[in-house]
């Protein structure tokens, strides 16, 4: 995509971090629902990897930014940008913060280590493959969980002017609303059947 860049046509790639919003179908609703399941104690490793999740407007804003330079300066052209919120926050507040939107905090804590839950992930994955009843556990949920989810967004705030408008605390907020709105909704329906 960068190599696509020329003179007749010139291109820039940005490059969005973990995205959080209003629709969110991934990432919300799998934090949210680890209520339901009991599973909000548990941290797996050590709890300290940075997410900078970004939100979703956010990434509009880059998009209309990067589309006017290479409109007139053109000094975004050929060029890769990391675009997120520039509020790096460990994975577990993250979780934490959704948790409290919706009145929870969990009881306790408890940490396992990255190999264990690994380890745990993969029989979860195989009693999954065997019984056909799907877990939340698997080595991918580890991965997800241990991972770091944050670059520096120095270059897209130097080349593109980009500023995240839209707080990760009032991204959060918004997100949680719109899913907590959903949730009541749902509760509604089966109520009224």
């Amino acid at each position: 995509m960068l190599d696509a860049s020329s003179d007749d046509m010139v291109t820039c790639s940005l490059r969005p971090s973990v995205l959080t919003g209003p629709g969110d179908y991934q990432l919300l609703p799998a934090i949210h629902s680890c209520i339901a399941k009991w599973e909000t104690p548990w941290v797996i490793g050590d709890g300290f990897n940075l997410w900078d999740v970004t939100y979703v407007t956010n990434i509009a804003d880059a998009h209309v930014l990067a589309a006017e330079n290479l409109v007139t300066t053109k000094t975004a052209a050929g060029e890769a940008f990391f675009i997120q919120n520039n509020e790096p926050i460990t994975f577990r507040d993250f979780c934490l913060a959704i948790w409290a939107h919706f009145g929870h905090v969990p009881p306790f804590t408890v940490h396992i280590p990255e190999k264990l839950a690994w380890v745990a992930g993969l029989i979860s994955e195989i009693y999954t493959w065997i019984s056909g009843t799907p877990t939340t556990l698997s080595r991918g949920s580890v991965k997800d969980a241990c991972a770091v989810r944050y670059a520096s967004g120095e270059k897209a705030r130097r080349i593109l002017g980009y500023e995240a408008r839209v707080s990760i605390e009032e991204g959060i907020r918004l997100s949680c609303e719109v899913r907590l709105s959903q949730t009541r909704s749902n509760c509604f329906g089966r109520i009224g059947h």
